[in-house]
C-alpha cells in the first residue's frame, strides 16, 4: 500500500517515519472552498470557541524538557513557507463517512503520502474512531483537513489558541499536528514515539468527532485517548487508542 501511496507523490523528499481542539462541526463550518491536490497557501484559521478544550502552552516552550532531540533526527524548522502538499487518495465512497484531507507542510522532511497512510491505519483501526465512526481519506473537498505543520503555521493555525510552538490543536475543520511533536514525541510516551503518533491523531480527530478532554479514571489505569497526554498521564498509563467506551468518558 505505501508504495502505490509513494509513486503518486510529487514530494522529492527523503523517507521518515511518520506522528489539540474544539466542539463537533457543523455545516457552517465547513470550508466550501477547500483546495484540490496541489500546494495551498495557509487559510485564515477558523475561529476557537469561547473556552477551547485544546492542549494550551502555559508560556512559550521553544525549549522544553520532554522529547530531547537526537543528532540523528531530521531537523524540523521553526516556520515553514505555509503551503502544503495534499496527498493523493484513491477515489471511493463517501456516503454517510465523515471525510478528511491530509496534508504536510512544504519544508518538512516527511513525505506526504507516508503521513497520509500512517494516519490512514490509525483511523481505520478497530481499536480507534473506526469502531464508532466512518471516516474516509480523500484528496478534494473535505469535512476535515488533517495538516502536519511548523511549529510557527501550527500556532497561526490554532490561533486564537495558544499552542507555544509545540502543541497540536483542532481548530474549527482544521486538525493541526505541530511537526516538532511529531518528530520528538513526549515524555508520556518514552521510546515510543509510534504510539505517541498515534495518540495524537487520534486525540485531535476526536476532538473533531465532538469528544471533549477528559480525566485519568484512576492510578495504574489506561489514560483515555481524550485525556491531554502530551502534558501529563496524571498517574494513567499511556494509551492512544479510543476503542474502550470507559476510556472515552462517556
Amino acid at each position: 500500500m505505501l508504495a502505490g501511496l509513494l509513486t503518486a507523490s510529487a514530494v522529492a523528499v527523503p523517507a521518515v517515519l511518520p506522528t489539540q481542539d474544539l466542539p463537533n462541526l457543523s455545516a457552517a463550518d465547513r470550508d466550501d472552498a477547500a483546495p484540490q491536490p496541489s500546494a495551498s497557501a495557509v487559510p485564515s484559521p477558523t475561529q476557537a470557541s469561547e473556552q477551547p478544550d485544546g492542549e494550551v502552552a502555559l508560556g512559550r516552550l521553544r525549549n522544553p524538557t520532554p522529547a530531547k532531540r537526537t543528532r540523528s533526527a531530521p531537523r524540523v524548522p521553526e516556520q515553514g513557507p505555509g503551503t502544503f502538499q495534499v496527498a493523493a487518495a484513491p477515489a471511493v465512497s463517501t456516503e454517510g463517512a465523515t471525510t478528511y484531507r491530509v496534508e504536510v507542510e512544504d519544508g518538512l522532511s516527511f513525505p506526504a503520502p507516508l503521513i497520509a497512510a500512517f494516519v490512514e491505519e490509525t483511523l481505520t483501526d478497530q481499536r480507534g474512531w473506526a469502531a464508532r465512526h466512518q471516516l474516509v481519506r480523500v484528496d478534494g473537498h473535505a469535512d476535515l483537513r488533517i495538516v502536519l505543520a511548523t511549529p510557527e503555521t501550527a500556532d497561526q493555525l490554532c490561533a486564537p489558541l495558544d499552542t507555544g510552538g509545540r502543541l497540536s490543536c483542532r481548530n474549527g475543520e482544521d486538525v493541526v499536528i505541530n511537526a516538532w511533536r511529531w518528530q520528538f514525541g513526549a515524555d508520556s510516551y518514552p521510546g515510543d514515539l509510534t504510539g505517541y503518533r498515534r495518540y495524537v491523531v487520534n486525540h485531535e480527530t476526536g476532538h473533531a468527532l465532538g469528544y471533549p478532554h477528559v480525566s485519568c479514571s484512576g492510578s495504574g489505569h489506561m489514560a483515555p485517548v481524550m485525556l491531554q497526554q502530551t502534558k501529563g498521564l496524571e498517574g494513567c498509563e499511556p494509551n492512544p487508542w479510543p476503542a474502550r467506551v470507559d476510556l472515552l468518558g462517556h
